[in-house]
């Protein structure tokens, strides 16, 4: 009986081992909520412009890989911490070049714009400068936020932040945040989506030096070298071959 248990036990051990190894990937992936380039369908499956790409470039450098999306702040504390890890899409900046190893470009280089609403007429902005009269709304932790602050911009004063984007636009459209800091196509997509007219909305000013990036990809200092070169040849194939998004 005793030797019967024992065998059981050890099958158990075995089948778990098996599961573990058999459901690990090679590769974690992290990302966030930002149409239109990575954002969850709903099928509940990981999409978007450079989701595709993304993809693309994994399916070539023949790596196995599990796409994960979490809030900003958590993806990037989970691709600087944890070993074989990429987030994406990320901006190359100063503050971060040393938290990560690079594969870039991802994403090409978007316009992005203060917004306000048509009926705000008592909103005038020309410059950077301008914008610190008014409250603006930023997701903690991305590239608009690190530019604003930069910038001068102070959390608290000039700037409202959330975990995510999806929390202040109802407070915008009550007139209780005077601008949001976007691209035309993502605050189109994320009104439409709060079930909000991107008609009510009018751009501002370019932030001009806030476009001349390019997302990237990026990995966890951890992760095995080899695994990063594949994917910089993959995607250095994919950027000659085809127009990115």
């Amino acid at each position: 009986m005793a030797y019967v248990i024992k065998l059981a036990i050890y099958s158990l051990i075995i089948l778990s081992l098996t599961s573990i190894s058999a459901s690990a990937k090679e590769l974690l992936v992290v990302t966030e909520e930002w149409k239109p380039y990575n954002f969850t369908n709903d099928k509940g499956e990981v999409v978007g412009r450079a989701t595709k790409k993304v993809r693309e470039v994994l399916v070539a450098a023949e790596v196995d890989y599990e796409i994960k999306v979490y809030p900003w702040v958590r993806a990037m504390k989970i691709a600087k911490e944890r070993p074989n890890t990429m987030i994406y899409s990320i901006y190359r900046t100063a503050e971060r070049e040393a938290d990560y190893e690079w594969a870039c470009p991802l994403i090409r280089p978007v316009g992005v714009y203060f917004f306000k609403l048509k009926t705000r007429k008592d909103i005038q902005v020309a410059s950077l400068e301008d914008a610190k009269q008014y409250t603006s709304a930023v997701v903690k932790g991305n590239l608009y936020y690190d530019f604003l602050i930069q910038h001068g911009f102070a959390q608290g004063e000039h700037l409202v932040v959330a975990a995510d984007s999806k929390s202040f636009y109802k407070l915008f459209f009550k007139g209780r945040i005077d601008l949001v800091m976007s691209t035309e196509y993502i605050m189109s997509e994320e009104l439409k989506a709060a079930g909000l007219n991107y008609d009510e909305v009018v751009p501002l000013i370019e932030v001009t030096k806030a476009t001349q990036q390019r997302g990237c990809m990026a990995f966890s200092k951890d992760t095995e070298p080899m695994l990063i070169e594949r994917i910089r040849r993959a995607l250095a194939k994919h950027n000659q071959e085809f127009v990115g998004p």
